[in-house]
């Protein structure tokens, strides 16, 4: 993990495209403004856990329902295996 010090006004640069300012602090939280391309999702991170988890879920929740339907009309896939 890089560690840096910056001051209020004072830019961090990922890459070619990405920013964050230091915007400022107030009792002990920091305000960052992060200029990122449309392209580039940007997320604190219990969001992007959030998004994470249901994602999985919704995947999980596919492929039992699929095995279910196929069980029900008497087929049955092994997993990993593409007909």
């Amino acid at each position: 993990m890089l560690v840096l010090s910056r001051k209020i006004g004072e830019v961090v640069t990922i890459g070619s495209t990405i920013k964050v300012t230091v915007l400022g602090y107030d009792r002990g939280f920091v305000k960052l403004g992060i200029e990122a391309p449309r392209s580039v999702p940007v997320h604190r991170q219990e969001v992007y856990d959030r998004i994470r988890d249901v994602n999985h879920q919704a995947v999980q929740t596919e492929r039992e329902g699929l095995q279910a339907a196929l069980k029900a009309v008497g087929l049955h896939i092994e997993p990993g295996t593409a007909e």
